[in-house]
């Protein structure tokens, strides 16, 4: 009997403990399952995420330009004469060596005629005193004369055709006609102005730099200078560097920089146009930095101090460690040497909590 209680009372406590054992149990896989659920079903980190560009770091100035020509010029006659051509106008552009004006050459083409008569006399002259000199009929003074008379006779002869050769101008570089400064048939005097020209193989703008940023300004800061025009807005030309003044204007203390395009095709840019022109350049003190900037929060080191980024993959929304090299820190910023090219799209914050394949949600 004491045998069977035993086994009842056994049986009696052994069905609730069971039952709670297994309560337990139950309980302890929902638990584990629902934290498994809530793990899987945890969103996506926000990360937020930029795009490499040459651009970062850089600051954009705009001035208003003036169009100015290379160089101006007043030409005018070594001699003097009546103006019988004049066959350009005003705003006409004009190539090497064609011709914008010539004198009446009548009065300096006898004068060649003229002394190419007397050297061939004084030619004749210098043969027979030579040969009177050889015969010792003669003495040398008298043929170191006829010597001289000779070389007299083609200094003349190379002035007399000198003189004519100026009775005609020809541009002497591609240039436009800015203003004819006579009218033709008139009576010219030796260096009076007869036609201005203007250099206009390429297109200057000058522009006022005020001298805050001129003392700033270093040309390896430069990433891009461009000009537009009011005649083609929208359009921008890419500019180069020519000289700069070193002299303040005394009323405005600016700086004059001049720059320079090639002529453009598409549109008529004259000397005295207005331009709007847009400078883009690194910041002060990032001058001569190589590679590309990146804010320093997007670069990390791993444990052996080797910098990396994350990079973005849009199509997967996934992130991958990529080793990088970079240079020296210039404030916010800080250049990658290589490992990147402009176009990847890299995490810039929080990239230290980041793993090799993880899902993002990029915040732009």
């Amino acid at each position: 009997m004491r045998t069977t209680n035993t086994r009842k009372g056994l049986s009696w406590w052994g069905g609730p403990v069971a039952v709670m054992a297994l309560g337990l149990m139950l309980a302890g896989c929902q638990e584990d399952n629902t934290t498994a659920s809530a793990t899987e079903e945890e969103p996506p980190r926000v990360a937020p995420v930029m795009t490499v560009s040459a651009e970062e770091g850089m600051v954009t100035r705009n001035f208003t330009g003036r169009v100015e020509a290379v160089q101006t010029v007043n030409l005018a006659f070594r001699v003097g004469g009546q103006l019988t051509k004049l066959p350009v106008r005003e705003s006409q552009l004009v190539k090497e060596g064609e011709l914008i004006a010539a004198l009446d050459p009548a009065d300096y083409e006898a004068a060649v005629r003229e002394a190419e008569v007397n050297i061939e006399q004084r030619k004749l002259d210098l043969d027979r005193y030579e040969t009177l000199k050889d015969k010792e009929v003669v003495s040398q003074g008298a043929y170191d004369s006829a010597k001289t008379a000779y070389d007299l006779a083609a200094v003349q002869l190379d002035n007399a055709k000198r003189n004519l050769s100026y009775t005609k101008i020809y541009a002497p570089y591609d240039a436009i006609i800015s203003k004819r400064l006579v009218d033709n048939f008139t009576i010219i005097d030796a260096g009076t102005s007869v036609i201005r020209i203007q250099d206009v193989h390429e297109v200057q703008i000058d522009i006022n730099v005020p001298e805050r940023l001129f003392a700033q300004a270093r040309e390896q800061n430069l990433i891009s200078m461009t000009a537009e025009f009011p005649a083609h807005p929208g359009k921008e030309y890419p500019l180069e560097y020519r000289e700069h003044s070193t002299e303040a204007d005394p009323i405005t203390q600016t700086y004059r920089v001049t720059l320079a395009m090639p002529h453009p095709d598409d549109i008529q840019v004259f000397p005295g146009m207005t331009a709007s022109v847009r400078i883009k350049a690194r910041q002060f003190g990032m001058q001569g930095s190589p590679g590309l900037l990146v804010p320093t929060s997007a670069v990390a080191a791993d444990p052996e101090r080797d910098p990396y980024v994350w990079i973005f993959d849009p199509d997967t929304n996934t992130v991958s460690k990529r080793e990088v090299e970079i240079g020296t820190l210039y404030g916010p910023y800080i250049p990658v040497v290589s490992g990147l090219e402009e176009g990847d799209m890299i995490v810039t914050a929080g990239v230290g909590y980041l793993q090799d394949g993880e899902t993002i949600r990029p915040m732009k």
